[in-house]
């Protein structure tokens, strides 16, 4: 004979599984692979990291602003022509 009690036993009994299948599968699966992803991004960011020294910048000979009101032949790049002189 069930006593009217027993489905509230049930209940508990059901949400105490399911907290355990959530609780384990948080911290034996879920927060396991976040930390070996996050490990794993350190290092190949750290591997694949190419840093461009900004000093070693090459000095150019001619101005890179073209002058306007020049009368000076240029080519299509738009330097002066040497040729024509």
């Amino acid at each position: 004979m069930k006593t009217p009690n027993s489905h509230i036993n049930t209940a508990k009994l059901t949400s105490k599984i399911s907290n355990g299948i959530g609780w384990f599968t948080a911290w034996f699966i879920v927060f396991p692979m976040m930390v070996i992803y996050g490990i794993l991004t350190i290092l190949v960011g750290k591997v694949t990291e190419h840093k461009d020294i900004a000093k070693t910048r090459g000095i150019s000979e001619q101005s890179k602003i073209v002058p306007k009101n020049t009368r000076e032949h240029r080519n299509d790049f738009g330097y002066p022509d040497r040729s024509v002189k």
